[in-house]
């Protein structure tokens, strides 16, 4: 049976033990992750937390919406048995909130909601052979970076000096809230040792860093930045293909978190990721009835 749980009503305990079980599990569901990037979530519930549900809402002049937080690319229903449909849930989302558009998962696939489908990039780090997978232009950002003198910083970024350097290099695309909450969640996550920040430097200043979020065999691209002398030299590409290679993260998936972005999604491509697909919904009341 599909319920509608106010987030008060939500047995958080059950709640991050379905995540953990899923068999699409994601880090962004932990109810303390949405807690840090939702203003308001409640969720749909099926029988004893089987399957799950976010709903991020919000509310604009006594109206509320389901709209899709920042720094959380996939949501929709999670699930530790396959007999569920995903349309199901979204028809149980009560009449109440007036309207929806959320992303969807990997796995949440043929909805009738769906208005657009997104682009993610992954690699399986254990199957990982940067000499065979990375591009030739990739290799050759690499080596631009070692001759220029570019190398793995012995004092990465703190958190104070990441989210300076990024608001120097976003201003063009982040507001100040996104920066905000941004610097919110890197606190978090490294107090909770689930977030780590990799930096390379370039004359004995930091150029490029990126900031890593862990969770059980996922390692997630978050955030990162790069300064005008580490795109000139490299930077990036030299400091992800140490990531990558580092032992300790040998059998983890990594997660590029992006990108529709053309540019964007080439560069992951070129270290051997591999494209996976999203949706996002949207609906209005009278569509679930």
């Amino acid at each position: 049976m599909l319920v509608y749980k106010q987030h008060n009503d939500i047995d958080k305990t059950k709640w991050d033990e379905c995540i953990t079980n899923s068999i699409n599990s994601l880090p962004y569901a932990y109810s303390w992750y949405l807690n840090l990037v939702c203003d308001n979530w409640d969720a749909i519930v099926l029988n004893d937390y089987q399957a799950v549900m976010p709903l991020p809402w919000k509310s604009k002049f006594g109206l509320r919406y389901i709209s899709h937080p920042y720094f959380c690319q996939q949501l929709g229903v999670f699930y530790t048995t396959q007999t569920i449909n995903i349309d199901d849930f979204i028809k149980a989302i009560p009449k109440s909130f007036l309207f929806v558009r959320m992303n969807l998962n990997f796995s949440n696939n043929d909805s009738k909601f769906t208005v657009k489908t997104n682009s993610n990039y992954t690699i399986e780090l254990s199957e990982f052979d940067h000499k065979c997978q990375y591009s030739k232009s990739h290799l050759n950002n690499i080596q631009k970076a070692i001759k220029k003198g570019v190398s793995i910083s012995l004092n990465p970024d703190n958190s104070d000096d990441y989210s300076a350097q990024k608001a120097n290099e976003s201003s063009s695309f982040m507001t100040d809230k996104l920066l905000k909450l941004e610097r919110k969640i890197i606190n978090h996550l490294i107090d909770l040792k689930k977030g780590k920040i990799f930096s390379a430097s370039l004359n004995a200043e930091n150029c490029s860093s990126i900031f890593l979020y862990q969770e059980n065999n996922r390692l997630i691209l978050l955030t990162s930045y790069t300064n005008r002398e580490g795109k000139k030299n490299g930077a990036y590409f030299y400091l992800l293909d140490h990531i990558l290679n580092m032992d300790q993260f040998r059998n983890f998936i990594f997660d590029f978190e992006g990108s529709n972005l053309v540019g964007v999604a080439k560069r992951n491509q070129g270290f051997g990721a591999v494209k996976t697909t999203y949706d996002t919904i949207q609906s209005f009341f009278w569509d679930r009835f």
